[in-house]
């Protein structure tokens, strides 16, 4: 009888700890507008677990799933060559990730969506840049180092070094000052490699007489 009891509560168990697996199914749908997914849905005929979407302007995705959305770990890979790879939240890129540029760019960061936080980036020659982003691009206080040992730390924006920073030079020389589009741009002190110092008004990069 204890035997019998047993093995009764065992199947019981057993059959609720695979419950969940066994209501997700696993098969191919087409969807009217031609995108076609194939993975895991949940006993509603949501998208829900691990499954590939492909749309028919090529944009992919392929991951974890929730309600439809993707939600967990994943890779989107959009039809431009810009992939993303790391958490979703809710169809967000949302959390750690990773993104590469057809150029060969690599964003690592923390995003609140994808291209905006926080992370570092590095280029197909070297160069790095550590701080903010905002739509994939430098914006804010950050540091960007190049392979001959160029410096910037200030503030960019958009990608561009703008606004009050210093930059030291691998010859030895520094700017600290103003900045606009990369260029010294405003009220800035120039120390070149000799020593000689050129102080006062910059205008694209020019020191004003």
């Amino acid at each position: 009888m204890k035997i019998t009891v047993k093995i009764a509560t065992l199947l019981t168990l057993g059959l609720f700890v695979c419950g969940t697996a066994m209501g997700q199914v696993q098969e191919t749908k087409t969807y009217k507008d031609g995108s076609v997914y194939t993975g895991q849905f949940n006993g509603k005929g949501k998208k829900e677990g691990t499954g590939r979407m492909v749309w028919p302007n090529g944009n992919e995705y392929e991951g974890q799933w929730k309600k439809d959305k993707p939600h967990g770990e994943g890779t989107f890979t959009y039809a431009n060559g810009i992939t993303y790879q790391g958490q979703w939240e809710e169809n967000v890129a949302k959390g750690s990730g990773t993104i590469t540029m057809p150029n060969g760019c690599v964003l690592v960061g923390e995003w609140t969506e994808m291209g905006n936080g926080v992370g570092v980036a590095t280029w197909a020659d070297g160069t790095r840049y550590e701080g903010p982003f905002k739509d994939g691009a430098a914006h804010g206080e950050g540091i960007k180092i190049w392979p001959n040992g160029d410096r910037y730390e200030g503030t960019f924006s958009m990608g561009h070094m703008s606004g009050q920073g210093t930059c030291k030079y691998h010859d030895g020389a520094v700017y600290t000052g103003s900045w606009n589009n990369d260029m010294y741009n405003g009220q800035g002190r120039y120390v070149g490699a000799d020593g000689s110092v050129s102080e006062g008004t910059f205008r694209a990069g020019k020191l004003q007489k």
